[in-house]
């Protein structure tokens, strides 16, 4: 059954955004949808929210580099996205986040975690933009230098592990490797071409003391070898040697190794179909058609994989994105989860909220209890998804921070909770208001599909009834808002339709 406009637009602002309120909705439908999704895919065009902090807070106050911490560069982040007007950027953030995977547990060495916090900064620079300046950037990039050993790569011992996930995983896949568009001498003479780049650590040995706390610039923090030797130390270990790479022979560099992926076939279509697929499961569903992939492919490669117009086809003219198998498919990954939940309710929370206390997050009802910590994936694959996100003790910990949402009566200022009673004046809900018109309201604000009917009857049963259990009347009045209306939304968000999206 085709969806409704309303279906579709509130479809597109869950997967390109955060999801929307109703009244947020409709605002868009006047719009329209190719107006939206321009606004969305062209992000730099909208203002950003001006209380969204420039830089993490560090420990102290103020901003100091060299004593970043996962809790304070977290708390940016999650105020970053629950903040935000460019709710793609961000999308795509986490998108690359787990695409390049890297994290704090390896990239431990001192001033590790400038090192990711530099690489979310790459990744929100690039995020709809050219992947393979992106990929370049990556290339040089401290924390992946650092996660994937090429610090230890040099010449006559090189070190394979950038650049067999290089191919494998960022920009080919290991379905090109059945495919035969890559093979393990490529590997290992790309290999060869990454020799000598390294992070810049003084005398560059890497058992030195990291001396770069200071540095702000990622680019002063590498020791990228020049295109001749020029003798100095990254030169002396880079092989200046020609290598065979899909059977190219030249004198490549690591940045060439990108170019000869994308602008040689087969490799540059087998590129494009990776990251055309993996875009479209992360926004609309798992494995696509083959009739869907060849399409995503062809649009990759006419806009030599740049991601806004790609983007902007994929949410107007692929007509998959909105069909009935596309509709609720996706589980919401913890991070989604948590942001989505607070944007729709408007709520205002502390940083340790999502975050959680202590440095490893402990703690129950935040994003790293429901299994996702930020900067933290599990490993070079990123975090599984799907069905991993919802086993029994992570859907407790989604219930768990729904309650944590809903209960929080604080008045202090940036940590108010629900605005509970606004929610309802914005919906036109007020004394003559009846269960079922409550319940439709907040089905509609944090599931936004149909509920079974025995399912609604539960809830607006719920609502009639007493503390004693039993179904009496209904009046929407201050004691009813603040027990029951706070009740409702936890239940809502407990509910096996609210990890959908």
């Amino acid at each position: 059954m085709p969806l409704s406009r309303y279906d579709r637009m509130a479809h597109l602002l869950r997967r390109a955004a955060f999801g929307a309120r109703p009244e947020e909705i409709n605002s868009y439908l006047r719009k329209g949808f190719e107006a939206t999704v321009d606004e969305l895919v062209n992000y730099d065009n909208v203002s950003e929210d001006p209380t969204i902090p420039a830089l993490p807070t560090t420990r102290g106050g103020g901003f100091n580099i060299e004593i970043l911490d996962i809790p304070n560069v977290m708390a940016w982040w999650y105020t970053i996205m629950i903040k935000t007007r460019r709710p793609l950027r961000e999308r795509m953030v986490m998108f690359w986040h787990d695409h390049f995977a890297t994290s704090i547990s390896k990239v431990n060495v001192p001033n590790g975690l400038k090192y990711l916090y530099w690489q979310n900064l790459t990744e929100r620079q690039y995020a709809t933009g050219d992947f393979r300046v992106l990929c370049k950037a990556m290339n040089r990039d401290p924390a992946m230098l650092w996660w994937l050993d090429n610090y230890l790569n040099i010449k006559g011992s090189p070190n394979e592990n950038y650049a067999r996930e290089l191919f494998e995983i960022f920009m080919l896949g290991l379905e090109a490797f059945n495919a035969g568009g890559y093979t393990e001498p490529d590997v290992q003479q790309a290999a060869r071409a990454f020799t000598g780049w390294t992070i810049r650590r003084g005398t560059d040995r890497p058992t030195d003391p990291n001396p770069n706390g200071p540095l702000t610039d990622p680019a002063q923090a590498v020791s990228i070898p020049p295109t001749n030797n020029d003798n100095s130390i990254a030169a002396r270990n880079h092989d200046y040697g020609d290598k065979t790479v899909f059977g190219v022979q030249r004198n490549f560099n690591g940045d060439d190794i990108v170019d000869l992926v994308l602008d040689h076939e087969p490799q540059r279509t087998h590129a494009a179909r990776m990251l055309g697929k993996k875009l479209f499961e992360y926004f609309a569903y798992a494995n696509p058609e083959p009739a869907v992939v060849e399409h995503l492919t062809a649009v990759m490669l006419r806009h030599n994989f740049n991601l806004k117009p790609f983007l902007r086809d994929l949410f107007l003219n692929t007509k998959e994105f909105y069909s009935d198998k596309a509709f609720h498919a996706l589980i919401k990954d913890p991070n989604y989860y948590a942001v989505s939940a607070v944007r729709l309710l408007q709520a205002e929370v502390t940083p340790d909220t999502l975050v959680g206390q202590g440095r490893q997050g402990a703690g129950i009802g935040n994003p790293t209890a429901m299994g996702m910590r930020l900067f933290d994936p599990p490993d070079v694959f990123g975090w599984p998804g799907g069905e991993d996100w919802v086993t029994t003790s992570r859907l407790l910990a989604r219930a768990a921070f729904g309650n944590v949402l809903a209960t929080n009566r604080s008045t202090t200022v940036g940590n108010r909770g629900i605005p509970v009673e606004q929610l309802l004046q914005t919906a036109g809900l007020g004394s003559t208001t009846t269960a079922e018109q409550v319940v439709d309201y907040f089905v509609s604000l944090l599931i936004q599909r149909r509920l079974a009917l025995t399912v609604r009857q539960a809830l607006v049963d719920y609502l009639k009834k007493n503390d004693a259990g039993v179904v009496t009347g209904f009046t929407l009045d201050a004691t009813t808002i603040d027990k029951k209306v706070r009740g409702l939304i936890h239940l809502l968000l407990a509910r096996p339709e609210a990890q959908n999206f």
